[in-house]
């Protein structure tokens, strides 16, 4: 069996991020919100009354994934759409529920983040600054799968 530092960076981030949703679903003491959709409600306390097309813009997952998300989270009492200026958009926005909830879950990630990067923040974030202009610029490959 390899161990972690043998599979590569890649593959050790992917199994990070497995265990930190892990985690987080442990953590997160909130009616119908886990680690799949807890960030949602953290941007849109961010972003309060943020239309939907600019908060596609601000995700950065694909729409219909969104798109589901915010009608769950509507139809489980954590937001609100309102109208807008322009009748074509709707704005977002968390409700009283939702608020308390993105504020306790807020508490939580803080605290999981003191923990992790407490010592290293500087240079974690540095890395990941690294790691997402590389994403950015890595060329797409051709395969024939």
């Amino acid at each position: 069996m390899q161990t972690i530092k043998e599979t590569g960076w890649v593959q050790r981030i992917a199994l990070l991020n497995q265990e930190i949703t892990n985690l987080l679903n442990q953590q997160l003491q909130f009616p119908a919100i886990n680690a799949n959709n807890y960030f949602y409600l953290l941007k849109l306390l961010d972003n309060p009354g943020i239309t939907q097309s600019d908060f596609n813009a601000l995700i950065k997952v694909n729409q219909s994934t969104i798109t589901r998300a915010i009608n769950s989270l509507v139809e489980k009492g954590y937001i609100e759409k309102l109208p807008a200026k322009d009748k074509r958009s709707q704005l977002l926005q968390l409700t009283p529920l939702g608020t308390e909830t993105a504020q306790g879950i807020k508490l939580e990630v803080d605290a999981l983040n003191q923990h992790l990067f407490e010592k290293d923040a500087a240079q974690f974030d540095q890395l990941l600054t690294k790691t997402s202009i590389a994403l950015k610029d890595y060329p797409e490959i051709k395969t024939d799968h």
